[in-house]
C-alpha cells in the first residue's frame, strides 16, 4: 500500500537536517482488525425458537389441580359437573370436576429491530487493511450488534407497549414477578417492589420491575437461591440455570469459600486450583451458574415507583430454558436500499418477541447489590 501523503510523521523518526530520509519506508500495518467486544448472547442462546404469525403472539398455559380427595363409594353414580368445579347437587372434592379446560391465554407483542448501513463509493473502492469490502464488514458488524441489542432488551426491565410508537416486547422481568418464585432483596430500610399484573395479562401491559428507594438492595446469598428453587419446584417447574452479571457470578463463588462454610477448593491432577462454582447442588436440583456480561453493563439505577428501569447488576435469573423461546415473525434479513448518491445503503431488519411458555417455571432475585 502506498504511503498516505496526508499522514503526519513523527519528528522523532527523522534525523535533523534530513527531512526526506524516510519517505520511501513502507508503513507496517497488519492486515487484520482485532475486535475485543464480546459478541455472545447468553440468554437467547440458551433458549429455544418458535414461529410467530401475528404482531401479537399468543400461547396457552395449563396446570394440574392440587392433590386432593378422589375417593368414591362403591357403586357411586357420576357427578354432574359444572364449569366451576362444583356440582348442582352440592357435591365437591372427588365428585366435582370441571367441564372446561383450566387454561390461561398469554401473549407478547413482536418488536421490530433494525440497523442501517451506509458506505461511500470511495470507502468501498480504496485498498484497506483487514477489510476486503467495507459494506460487507459493516453488515456483519451491525448484525452482531443487533443480536446484542435484543439480548439487552430481554434481560433488562422492558415493559410491553403496543401504542403509536415502536412496539416493545416484554422482557424476562415483565413475566417473572410471581411472589412464590421471586426474592426481593431489602437492606431493612426500603423494599424492592415488583408490578404484578393479573396472570391472564402477564406480559401484556406489565410494567416490569419497579424499585424502592436507592438503598434498598443487598448481596446475594445461597438462601436466596434455595428460596427461589423451592418456589419453582412447588409450582411444578425444574429450573436448571442461574444467569446473572459477572460481579454477582463472582459473589456466588465467594459464598462457597466464606468463613465457616464447609467446602474446599478443588485441586485436580494437573495442580490447577479450582476457585469457581459452576454448578450449585440445591435441595431442589442442580443449577448451572452462567455469567451474562450484558447484565453487567449497566450500573443499577433505582428510582422510586418508576417502571421500566434498567437495573444492570441487580438481577439474578433462575429458569428452565425449555420454557422460553424467541418467536420470530420476520427473521433477520438485509433490505437492499440501493444507491443513495455516492453511497450504498442497506438495512438489517427482524421482528421477534419473547415467549414465556409458563411464568411459574422461572424465578428471579431482584434488588441485588
Amino acid at each position: 500500500m502506498a504511503t498516505n501523503p496526508y499522514a503526519t510523521r513523527s519528528s522523532a523518526s527523522i534525523a535533523s537536517g534530513t527531512s526526506n530520509t524516510n519517505v520511501s519506508e513502507r508503513e507496517d500495518l497488519a492486515n487484520f482488525i482485532s475486535m475485543i467486544t464480546r459478541d455472545e448472547t447468553p440468554f437467547t442462546s440458551s433458549i429455544g425458537k418458535s414461529k410467530a404469525t401475528s404482531v401479537y403472539h399468543e400461547w396457552q398455559t395449563d396446570s394440574l389441580e392440587a392433590p386432593g380427595n378422589s375417593r368414591l363409594v362403591e357403586g357411586a353414580d357420576y357427578a354432574t359437573p359444572d364449569a366451576t368445579g362444583s356440582n348442582a347437587d352440592g357435591a365437591s372434592g372427588a365428585e366435582a370436576y370441571k367441564t372446561g379446560p383450566n387454561r390461561t391465554r398469554l401473549g407478547n407483542f413482536t418488536q421490530i429491530n433494525g440497523k442501517t448501513i451506509a458506505v461511500s463509493g470511495t470507502k468501498r473502492a480504496v485498498d484497506q487493511a483487514g477489510v476486503a469490502d467495507e459494506y460487507a464488514y459493516q453488515l456483519k458488524k451491525r448484525g452482531t450488534e443487533l443480536r446484542r441489542d435484543v439480548e439487552a432488551d430481554i434481560v433488562n426491565s422492558n415493559q410491553v407497549a403496543s401504542g403509536s410508537g415502536a412496539r416493545t416486547m416484554g422482557g424476562y422481568t415483565s413475566w417473572v414477578n410471581n411472589d412464590d418464585t421471586v426474592v426481593y432483596k431489602d437492606d431493612g430500610s426500603s423494599t424492592i417492589d415488583c408490578a404484578s399484573p393479573a396472570l391472564a395479562n402477564q406480559g401484556e401491559g406489565s410494567t416490569g420491575i419497579t424499585a424502592g428507594s436507592a438503598d434498598g438492595y443487598d448481596a446475594i446469598t445461597l438462601a436466596d437461591i434455595d428460596t427461589v428453587m423451592q418456589g419453582i419446584y412447588e409450582q411444578g417447574g425444574n429450573a436448571t440455570t442461574l444467569m446473572t452479571a459477572p460481579k454477582i457470578r463472582r459473589d456466588i463463588s465467594a459464598l462457597a469459600h466464606a468463613s465457616g462454610v464447609n467446602t474446599r477448593r478443588n485441586v485436580d491432577e494437573t495442580g490447577s486450583l479450582r476457585q469457581s462454582i459452576d454448578v450449585y447442588m440445591s435441595d431442589f436440583g442442580d443449577i448451572a451458574i452462567v455469567p451474562n456480561y450484558i447484565m453487567g453493563l449497566n450500573v443499577p439505577t433505582y428510582t422510586t415507583t418508576t417502571a421500566n428501569t434498567s437495573f444492570g447488576n441487580a438481577f439474578a435469573f433462575i429458569y428452565d430454558p425449555s420454557y422460553w423461546a424467541i418467536a420470530t415473525l420476520r427473521p433477520m434479513s438485509e433490505v437492499d436500499v440501493g444507491q443513495k448518491g455516492d453511497s450504498t445503503v442497506g438495512m438489517l431488519v427482524e421482528e421477534t418477541t419473547l415467549e414465556c411458555k409458563n411464568p411459574k417455571a422461572s424465578g428471579a432475585i431482584y434488588g441485588l447489590k
